[in-house]
């Protein structure tokens, strides 16, 4: 898919209803999602997206709303995960006439605590290729998961060095979300207790973003629940968009 200018690809079912469009975290492209696509597809049509290769928030989120355009939807649910959560936030920032409900999940609004002008020195002097064989390195370096078996296929062939160098620098230049014009009663947050990315501070300030939002903490799940809970996090997700 076409996007101004910009190729995106996406994974797409066709349930009906108002769609879902599924927003990945740095690591992921849309095939990630695949635990929610078999679980909701024939339910609400999804549409999982693989970002290009921007660092904006902005500009990822107009990309997003652009998708929902393309597939002649006026309104859109939104669940994001992690980079994809601060990407939805800019989407209710920009366009929240065209937000129904939204899901952030293991994601942040004020990414300060994630931030490092020796971070983002690294990221801005190294070569994508570079970057992108160090994360594999790092993959292949962790114990022997489902997770990891995931990770490896969609980091190391499913994701160009461009788009991974994109996503991880779109963190090191991100900045705090405004306040969203989205009422907190559509708003899911979901969170892990053992998230090892998203520290304690970063979620606590997420949540007192959106005081009257419902939230949900998983007690385990990691970064990526969707994939290593997919039963929890599909039942919690699934009630919030009348999907379970």
């Amino acid at each position: 898919m076409r996007i101004h200018g910009e190729e995106l690809e996406v994974v797409r079912t066709d349930g009906g209803g108002v769609p879902v469009l599924l927003l990945p975290g740095a690591q992921g492209t849309a095939e990630i999602w695949f635990h929610q696509l078999l679980a909701w597809g024939d339910r609400r049509t999804l549409v999982a997206v693989t970002y290009p290769a921007l660092t904006d928030g902005a500009a990822l989120a107009d990309a997003v709303i652009a998708v929902a355009d393309a597939i002649g939807a006026p309104r859109v649910d939104l669940v994001g995960t992690s980079l994809g959560g601060y990407v939805a936030q800019w989407a209710a920032v920009r366009h929240p006439q065209r937000i129904g409900r939204l899901v952030i999940g293991n994601s942040f609004c004020d990414p300060a605590p994630a931030q490092s002008p020796e971070k983002r020195q690294a990221l801005e002097s190294r070569a994508p290729q570079a970057v992108k064989d160090e994360a594999l390195a790092r993959l292949r370096a962790g114990p022997d998961t489902p997770l990891k078996a995931v990770q490896l296929e969609l980091v190391g062939h499913r994701q160009s060095a461009e788009l991974l160098h994109a996503r991880m620098l779109a963190v090191q230049l991100a900045q705090r979300v405004p306040a969203l014009g989205v009422d907190d009663e559509r708003i899911l947050v979901l969170e892990c207790d053992d998230d090892p990315l998203i520290p304690p501070p970063m979620r606590a300030a997420l949540r007192e973003a959106h005081p009257r939002a419902r939230h949900v903490a998983l007690p385990v799940g990691g970064h990526f629940p969707y994939v290593t809970q997919a039963a929890a996090y599909n039942a919690s997700v699934g009630a919030f968009l009348d999907l379970a």
